[in-house]
Parts: C-alpha cells; sequence; structure tokens
C-alpha cells in the first residue's frame, strides 16, 4: 500500500507565478527507499515514476505489480503522480481550460523536482512508467524533458494511432482497431455469428423486456441504439484479456465470453445479459447496472461526452476509427470517416473547440519518435487493440540500441500486461520481457548513478520487432 496520500501546489498555467494554484495529488511509498546500497553522490536510491493517464491515480497504483517489484529488490522509491482534472486533481470547476498534455508533462516536472528536494534525492536517477496515454506522457516526458528523467517505459502506448500520416507507411487503416477485437472474438467456432444475432435480438425487443433482463438501473442505457452497451462492452474486453481473473472478471475473459455467448442451452437474450454484465463488472443477482455516460447522447462510445477525457479528445486525443461488423469481423457498425463532421460539431457544442487527430505527432512526433528519443522501451501486447499502431523496431532506426530505444512484442499479451505484477500464467514471451525491462532500466539506473555506462547483452530479431532474445549484441547507456 502507498504510504502517503499527498497533494502539491501547481499554478494552472504551469510555471508561471502569478496564475492561481491548485492541489494535485500524488501517492509515494519510501518503505524501501534506502534499504539497499546506495548509488554514488549521496543518492539513497532510484525512483520510479508513474506518469499518471486518465483517472484516479490509485487505479493506477493497484495494476502495477512491476514498479512495486523493482522498488523493493533496488530500494526505491514509489512515486506516482495524478493527472490534472481527473481524480481528485481538479483545477477548476468547469472542464477543462487548462488540461493539455504539455501542461501535464509541465505539472510532473515540477512535481518531480519538489518531491526529489524533499527526499533529499536531487541526485537520485528516476525511470518513468506509464501505460496507455499514461505510456504516451512517458515517452513524451523523456524526449521533451530528458534532463528530468533517465529512460521510460512506455507500454501499450497509443502513439502510432496519433500519427495518421504514418499509418499506409505501417499497414494501419481506420479498420485496424476493430479487426484486432475481432479477431479475437473469431478464434472461437461461432462467436461472431452469435454476437450479430443478439443485435438482432437486442433491436428488436421492447425495452422493458431489455431492462429487466439485463437489470440495467435507467433506460439511458437503451437510447439510440439499444444494441450499443452490449456491443461496446465486448470492445472494451480485449483490452483486458488477461490470462488470469483480475478482480470479478475471469481469466481470458474474451474466450470466456465466448463461451456463453456460444452455449445453445441459455437463452440468447439471456447470454447477452450475462457478457454485458462481465464487461461492466457487474454480477446480475447483484446491484442494477450503471452504465458509463461516456459519449453525448449517454451511449458508450459514441463520441467525447461532457468529461476530462471528452474535452481531451475534442483537443487532443480523438481517433478516427471505423468497424466494418456484420460482413466483416468486428462486432459494431460504425464509421467516423464518415462522421467527422458530426464528431467535429459536437467538440464545438460542448467546449467550442475543434479536433485536431494530429496535433500530438505534430508536436512530439508519431511513429518517428523512436529515432528522435532516448532511454525508451517501447512495448505492444500483440491481443491488444491499441498494439495494432505500436511504435516498433522499424521505427528505431539504424542507432537505436546505442541511444538505449528498445522495442517488445509479446504474444498473448493485452493492455500493458507487462506493467503488472508476476504470475504462473503469465505467457512465456511477457515473462521473458520483464526481465529484459528489467535489465534495461536498471543499467540505467547505474549508468546515471557512476556516469560510467554499462554494457547489456540483446540481440534483434529477423523480424519486423525486436524480439525477447538475449543475444551478444552490446550497446552504450545513453544519460
Amino acid at each position: 500500500m502507498f504510504r502517503a496520500d499527498e497533494e502539491f501546489q501547481h499554478h494552472l498555467a504551469p510555471f508561471q507565478p502569478s496564475q492561481p494554484t491548485y492541489s494535485q495529488r500524488y501517492l509515494v511509498n519510501d518503505d524501501f527507499f534506502g534499504q539497499k546500497d546506495p548509488l554514488s553522490d549521496g543518492c539513497p536510491g532510484p525512483i520510479f515514476l508513474y506518469t499518471g493517464n486518465e483517472g484516479p491515480v490509485t487505479a493506477f497504483w493497484n495494476s502495477n505489480g512491476f514498479m512495486k517489484y523493482l522498488a523493493e529488490k533496488y530500494g526505491g522509491l514509489l512515486l506516482f503522480f495524478e493527472e490534472r482534472y481527473y481524480g481528485e486533481s481538479i483545477p477548476t470547476e468547469e472542464c477543462c481550460t487548462y488540461l493539455t498534455t504539455q501542461q501535464v508533462l509541465e505539472d510532473y516536472v515540477e512535481l518531480l523536482l519538489q518531491v526529489k528536494k524533499d527526499y533529499n534525492a536531487v541526485a537520485c536517477p528516476t525511470i518513468a512508467f506509464g501505460g496507455s496515454y499514461g505510456a504516451t506522457l512517458a515517452a513524451y516526458m523523456r524526449l521533451a524533458y530528458p534532463f528530468s528523467i533517465q529512460g521510460a517505459l512506455a507500454s501499450s502506448s497509443e502513439l502510432g494511432y496519433y500519427d495518421t500520416a504514418g499509418w499506409e507507411a505501417h499497414n494501419v487503416t481506420s479498420l485496424t482497431f476493430s479487426e484486432i477485437i475481432g479477431k479475437q472474438y473469431d478464434k472461437t467456432e461461432g462467436c461472431l455469428k452469435a454476437i450479430w444475432d443478439v443485435v438482432d435480438l437486442i433491436d428488436a425487443t421492447d425495452e422493458k423486456t431489455i431492462l429487466a433482463t439485463f437489470n440495467f438501473c435507467n433506460v439511458s442505457a437503451l437510447k439510440q441504439m439499444k444494441s450499443s452497451i452490449f456491443t461496446y462492452g465486448l470492445e472494451g474486453l480485449p483490452q483486458s484479456n488477461y490470462p488470469y481473473p483480475i478482480g470479478s472478471m475471469p481469466a481470458w475473459p474474451v474466450d470466456y465470453s465466448c463461451s456463453i455467448l456460444t452455449d445453445d442451452s441459455i437463452p440468447l437474450l439471456q447470454r447477452a445479459a450475462n457478457v454485458t454484465a462481465l464487461s461492466m463488472g457487474y454480477a446480475l443477482d447483484g446491484d442494477c447496472l450503471n452504465t458509463p455516460e461516456e459519449g453525448p447522447g449517454n451511449i458508450p462510445g459514441d463520441g467525447p461526452g461532457l468529461s476530462s477525457w471528452g474535452y481531451q479528445s475534442c483537443t487532443e486525443t480523438i481517433h478516427v476509427f471505423n468497424s466494418i461488423g456484420r460482413g466483416g469481423n468486428g462486432v459494431r457498425d460504425f464509421s467516423y470517416d464518415d462522421e467527422i463532421a458530426k464528431l467535429k460539431q459536437i467538440c464545438i457544442d460542448l467546449y467550442d473547440q475543434v479536433p485536431n487527430t494530429d496535433v500530438l505527432a505534430m508536436r512530439y512526433g508519431g511513429f518517428d519518435i523512436g529515432r528522435t528519443t532516448s532511454n525508451t522501451i517501447f512495448s505492444t501486447g500483440l491481443i491488444d487493440p491499441w498494439g495494432g499502431a505500436g511504435i516498433s523496431a522499424q521505427d528505431g532506426g539504424d542507432d537505436a540500441i546505442e541511444r538505449g530505444v528498445y522495442f517488445f512484442a509479446m504474444e498473448d499479451a493485452a493492455h500493458h500486461l507487462d506493467l503488472r505484477g508476476w504470475n504462473d500464467a503469465d505467457p512465456p514471451n511477457v515473462t521473458a520481457t520483464r526481465n529484459e525491462e528489467e535489465e534495461i532500466i536498471m543499467g540505467w539506473v547505474r549508468a546515471h548513478a557512476t556516469k560510467s555506462g554499462n554494457e547489456y547483452d540483446k540481440v534483434e530479431s529477423d523480424g519486423d520487432i525486436m524480439e525477447n532474445v538475449v543475444g551478444a549484441l552490446s550497446y552504450m547507456m545513453v544519460y
């Protein structure tokens, strides 16, 4: 458990003392700090920082076992920073004038320096960790503020999806995300057909029956397409398709859902209700099911809504994805290409903002970040829909290893599985990836602490992705 739930006073516009301040939440655990042999320059130990993303920071703390393992083994200080406008870090009552990726990064740089001073650890090497958008933040922090951290592990970053100009060269299309989702369900014979049978049945069934069968709390879940809540849940499961149970979620939940949907001994509508409850983390015999309010019509997945992430979507992080369901291999039919004008109008109506799908790539680089950054690990799960545009070895250039840039592709790994703690059910490729990530990270730590460089053996595979194989090719650390 984190030992302290702290707050820091930031200016609304970072580094501008004339601006009002707000209270940013961050979590600290110093149980292990200084418990191992000290590093040079009077440093008690390394600092491991999680660059918090779109949600309460406690959620990321609870799901990140890898950093805790490293802190205990190497005497590290654990820091988890909460992103402004999420959790308890709310700068203004009205969302979200002071919310940009640049402002988030500047918050983290300023707060990190203060915490280092508080712990007499200014000379201590710091490694940033992040998953999903948090991975994007970790990678950007190393790229834009290399003096503040000595390396970054960016797990399951969506960086490539922001770089639409680079899609063609990487065989990415607007359908890539949905195609990866569909392939997971298509592994079970008859599952995709059952999904579309359910969609037809739900849309043809009266609201009263659906509310009773699915145990929804209110009719808001059924606005527009009544089947939307069912297909939204299916779209989310592949990201959490982990090989072991987590809370109420069973192991390999996609396979488990398909086993329910193809079970002819259960009425079809009841199968759909069971899978929807599973995907939302509910028990059908428990409390009624509150559906997430993500879209403007209160329909999950139908575009930016009234939330902090909705605002960020309208300014920086919107994704133009499409899905061909019936007749294709998706689980839902939609076309953001056809409806981009509609999405823009939604953003104008909600926030007076016009979305720019390429703004982050223009500011920090998209696929090209692999050629411009240093000391960064990009890890990707191959069954993760976000992995369809992951930063890979083809993006690193001939000098990637010399710059300390590494790429890992993990078979049978869902969204940032490598950041979770070790489990006996982990696929061998994930375990191997974590082992190598540990060696690379501690190489960066020792190189910074001793200012003498360090070697780590690695070999590049013949494929498009650098595989998890220890070999004979050594490199010099960048610090």
